[in-house]
Parts: C-alpha cells; sequence; structure tokens
C-alpha cells in the first residue's frame, strides 16, 4: 500500500495537514459499501464553508446541505462504482448568502482494486455563475423595459400549444403603438424610452393573470392569451388593451402625450400549428390595422396574408424605383379665379413600374410613407421640382414668376435633416425660395404640432411658403393658424364636390374662405371638376383652384405651353381624360 493510501487510511496527522494546505475546500468520504457512506474529514477550508461550525465524522447529514444530499450520494456511489472522477454542483445557504459550489469526487483505489475512500474538492463559482445567470436573463429579457423577448415568447407559444388541452386554444395578440417614431423624432430617444416602459406598464395592468406580455423590439408588444375557448376572448382581451391608450401619458418633461395602437390577433387552432405562424399572422393582421387607418383592431385571416405578400412585393419593387429611376413628376396647374391664369404648379409623384405603367399615387405612397421610403422619394421630388420650377422662370416671358408646390409627408417632416434638404433643393436649383411653396396636412399638423411648428419656421424664414392641404379633414385646432407661418389653406376635395348643389358645403367653403382672408391667407380650391363649382367658387372669393376641370396632372414638358402662353381658361365642361 503506498505512503498516500496510508495516510488517508489512517487519517494520520500528516495526512490532515496535506489536506489543511489546500486552499480550497476537500473533504474525505469513506465507501462503506453500494450507496453507503460516511464523512471521514474535512480540512479547515471546508469547516469555513459551515460556518466555522465542527465536523462530526460519520453521517453525511450533519455535514452536508439537506436539498445536496441526495445529489452527493448519487455523485459518491457513481465515483466508486465506475472508479472515476465525478462533478457536480450545489447551492450552498439561500438568500443573500446562497453560494455556488462545484465539486470533483475521486475515488482512491487499494491494491485489491476496491475503493475504499472518495477525496472531494468544492470551488466557489458563485459569481461566475451570477454572471451565467445574468447573461441568460439579458438574453431572454428586453433591456429597457425588463419584459422578456422575443426568444421567451417563442419558447412560451411553444409550451403553450404543446399544452393546450383539445377544447382551448391559443391567442396571441401583437400591438404597434401609433407614430411611435414620430415620438421619438420630435421628443428624443430618452421621451421614446419612457413613453414604451409607461405603455408596458399600462398594458400589463389590464391582463389576466394567466396572460403573459413580451417585447417584441421597437414599438411592438405581444401578449400571449392561454386557454381561449374563441377568438372573441382574445378580442375581449385586446379591446380592454387599447382602452389604455384612451388618457393621455405623462413623461418627464411633456404633460400630455395622445397616442393610439393598432392591434393584431390571431389563434393557433391545435398542436400541429407553430409559433413561427400564429405571430407571422398576428402581425399581418396589424399591420392590416395599420392599413385600414390605424387605432384599430383587426383579427387574422387568409386575405390578410394575401395583401401582406402583395405590400412586399410592391414594398421591393419600390426600393428598386428609386435604384432604377423608374419615378416620375406630373404637374398639375394652379388657376388664378380673377385672372384665368396659370400661376403655378403643384408637383406631384408618379411611378412609371416597367411592367404596369403608371401607378396610382394610392398604390404605393401610403407603403412608401409607411416604411419611410417617401423620405428619399421626397427629396427626390423635390429636387426635380425646384428644378423645374427654376427651368420655367428662366424661359417664361413677362408676367409673374410661377410657383411650384410640393408635399411633404408626416416623415419627411419629423426627419431631422428636412430644414437642409429644402435649403440644398432650392439652392442647387438656383431658385428664389419664395417661388416654392410646401404643403403639409392638417392631419400631420396636428399630430407632429410641436416639430410642425419648429420646422415650419426655419422653413417660412429661409423664404418658402407653406401651404396647409385638406384643410376641414382633420381635428383642426384653428390656434395654430397664429403661430403657424402659413401662407395658403387648400379646401379639401370633399368639400368642392357639393357646391352648387350641397347648402353645407357651400356654407363650410365660404367660411373657410371668410377666415383665410381674414387672417391674410390665400385659398386653393382642389378637384374642381365642373363649371358649376368654379362658378361657386369665385362667388364666394376663393382665390386659386386646381383639378380636372382645367388640366389633369401631365409631365414638365407637355405643360411647359401652359407656362409660355399663360393660356387662359373660360367657364366650359372639364377636358376629357
Amino acid at each position: 500500500m503506498s505512503r498516500r493510501q496510508e495516510t488517508i487510511e489512517g487519517l494520520s496527522l500528516d495526512g490532515r495537514q496535506l489536506l489543511d494546505l489546500l486552499p480550497h475546500p476537500a473533504f474525505v468520504v469513506g465507501v462503506d459499501g453500494d450507496d453507503s457512506f460516511h464523512f471521514a474529514y474535512a480540512n479547515d477550508a471546508y469547516r469555513r464553508l459551515l460556518d466555522d461550525g465542527e465536523v462530526p465524522v460519520g453521517d453525511l447529514r450533519l455535514v452536508l446541505p439537506p436539498h445536496a444530499l441526495v445529489g452527493h450520494v448519487r455523485a459518491f456511489a457513481r465515483a466508486a462504482r465506475e472508479v472515476r472522477t465525478v462533478a457536480f454542483e450545489v447551492d450552498w445557504g439561500g438568500g443573500e448568502r446562497r453560494r455556488v459550489m462545484a465539486v470533483e469526487v475521486s475515488p482512491v483505489v487499494d491494491d485489491d482494486g476496491r475503493c475504499r475512500h472518495l477525496i472531494g474538492a468544492a470551488h466557489e463559482v458563485t459569481d461566475h455563475r451570477s454572471t451565467q445567470r445574468e447573461l441568460a436573463h439579458q438574453t431572454r429579457h428586453d433591456a429597457l423595459t425588463e419584459l422578456p423577448n422575443r426568444v421567451m415568447l417563442m419558447e412560451w407559444l411553444e409550451d403553450a400549444i404543446a399544452c393546450s388541452p383539445e377544447d382551448r386554444f391559443v391567442g396571441l395578440v401583437v400591438l404597434d403603438v401609433d407614430h411611435f417614431k414620430i415620438v421619438n423624432d420630435s421628443l428624443g430617444h430618452e421621451a421614446g424610452d419612457e413613453l414604451l416602459a409607461v405603455v408596458a406598464r399600462r398594458v400589463d395592468s389590464v391582463l389576466r393573470a394567466r396572460d403573459r406580455l413580451a417585447r417584441l423590439g421597437g414599438d411592438e408588444l405581444a401578449i400571449v392569451c392561454h386557454g381561449v375557448r374563441q377568438v372573441e376572448d382574445v378580442v375581449a382581451l385586446a379591446r380592454r388593451v387599447q382602452s389604455v391608450f384612451d388618457e393621455a401619458f405623462a413623461l418627464t418633461d411633456v404633460p400630455e402625450v395622445f397616442l393610439g395602437a393598432s392591434i393584431g390577433v390571431a389563434m393557433s387552432y391545435g398542436i400541429a400549428d407553430t409559433p413561427a405562424r400564429l405571430l407571422r399572422d398576428a402581425d399581418v393582421a396589424m399591420f392590416s390595422a395599420k392599413e385600414q387607418g390605424r387605432s384599430r383592431i383587426e383579427v387574422f385571416d387568409e386575405s390578410m396574408r394575401e395583401r401582406s405578400v402583395c405590400r412586399l412585393e410592391v414594398e421591393t419593387a419600390l426600393r428598386h424605383a428609386l435604384l432604377h429611376g423608374e419615378f416620375r413628376v406630373h404637374y398639375q396647374p394652379l388657376v388664378h379665379f380673377e385672372h384665368s391664369e396659370v400661376i403655378g404648379f403643384e408637383a406631384l409623384v408618379r411611378w412609371d413600374h416597367p411592367e404596369h405603367g403608371l401607378t396610382p399615387p394610392d398604390d404605393f405612397l401610403p407603403i412608401a410613407e409607411d416604411t419611410g421610403l417617401i423620405v428619399p422619394i421626397g427629396a427626390w421630388v423635390l429636387g426635380e421640382a425646384c428644378a423645374q420650377a427654376a427651368r420655367w422662370a428662366a424661359e417664361s416671358s413677362g408676367g409673374h414668376p410661377l410657383t411650384v408646390a410640393v408635399n411633404l409627408s408626416a416623415r419627411q417632416l419629423v426627419d431631422p435633416d428636412i430644414v437642409n434638404e429644402v435649403e440644398r433643393a432650392v439652392t442647387a436649383a438656383g431658385l428664389d425660395p419664395s417661388l416654392l411653396v410646401l404643403e403639409v396636412t392638417e392631419t400631420v399638423l396636428m399630430e407632429n404640432h410641436d416639430r410642425a411648428v419648429a420646422v415650419l419656421q426655419a422653413l417660412a424664414a429661409m423664404g418658402v411658403r407653406i401651404g396647409i392641404d385638406d384643410f376641414g379633414t382633420g381635428q383642426s385646432s384653428l390656434g395654430y393658424l397664429k403661430v403657424l407661418p402659413v401662407h395658403v389653406l387648400k379646401i379639401d376635395q370633399s368639400f368642392i364636390d357639393g357646391l352648387g348643389k350641397d347648402p353645407e358645403d357651400s356654407a363650410i367653403v365660404e367660411a373657410v374662405v371668410t377666415l383665410a382672408h381674414a387672417l391674410g391667407l390665400t385659398v386653393t380650391a382642389e378637384g374642381i371638376e365642373t363649371s358649376r363649382q368654379l362658378q361657386a367658387l369665385r362667388e364666394l372669393g376663393c382665390d386659386l383652384g386646381q383639378g380636372y376641370y382645367f388640366a389633369r396632372p401631365q409631365p414638365g414638358e407637355i405643360v411647359r405651353a401652359l407656362v409660355h402662353h399663360r393660356f387662359r381658361w373660360s367657364l366650359r365642361e372639364p377636358q376629357s381624360a
């Protein structure tokens, strides 16, 4: 028998000193038989692990944490039986005193091949395991809201689908905060982060105990609904969620922020379903809610998937169109009623699709707006329109220089570079800024009031004129006409249609004209299609107008004749298409 084995077996003074020299906890376990062991010795480091208590020789229960006893015994048995080193971990203590120990036990075999003792060594890995847990938490939770993230959401869905009884189903609600990007761009990302955290808390407050809330990313949240019997149960939950947006959100530096939410609902109908399919369908339904006006709830159906595929195809084609120069600018004349002559044009973008020809704006502009592609498209239109107006000014003989009106979308208005973009376009074209009219819709002004005031004031200071498009269609506050540098009000076509036959439309138009003139503003009517409408507008004192009655939008080279000849219109029926 070796000297080392004699020392361990007899636990001589030298043997005890040898173990006590080790800096980490170490111990010796005697093997009494199959799955039968006794504690033989522990060094000073091990005793410190027990708060400097004495380590009795004998019963393992006296020196091992009760919750770790079974794991130890199993590891001892495996090491002794298989004559190999066995590693395992054990929690020691609890609460703030919790420690995680990595333990290895190795067999000591005598000359006849029997394992008489096991030598164990323990190393504290508390900090390491804590770091691992923190990293695991971070990979499964959102840092801003502390909500579970997409990774955990997919695990929830998988478990919920697999465990749902036959008469119960899994519902998924996906919500997107409407116009959240505008909040970020106008108030700053810190305010946006604060707002998301407040939204998450509000949504969580109306959920059932068994519902689970996660953040998908950006301004999207998702709710897993367990054990629902029908889709109406999930819709009822979605309505409660939407109700939390009825009241304003208070932020640190902004007392009131009003928001809405577009919500999509999808259902899983059986264990053959997949989390990926469920999430995809709920996303599709949410986008459908956005497309239909936002702040609404939509339940997924197959027709939505078809529209979603079509939308993706259009988005891809729009990106291709930007790269390959497929957009065109058409110009619709703006007529001065008193003099019956063209005084300017509105620039309108058209898409010359290589397969489908000219594509109606309603088929692609909403998608361009949602995807942000409207920003580069709008910048291109602005540059083209300014260059065209500069050419008209150079080619025109006599009279007042022609103006050009260009629409600014909501995305463009909150773009941090918009003022510089306009200045670059005007400077590059060599255009007098007063000949450029930038039009924004009333709805955009209401949604981005503070940002709109700052941007439009900066543009007006540059010499650019400002117009309010679709006036009367939004939830208007006439107070903004006092603080915004507005020059033109454009009456929406919906009020022009009934002129001459609908007294209410005539009264609305007359009120707008009176208000505008009192504020020193010019009034433009859009969508004029008949001589009756033109006559009524003249009688009501409207200043300018445009529409098919005068001319359809046309490329710049075609409308050049109108520029040079100052063609005058008589009271006649509109031109045929």
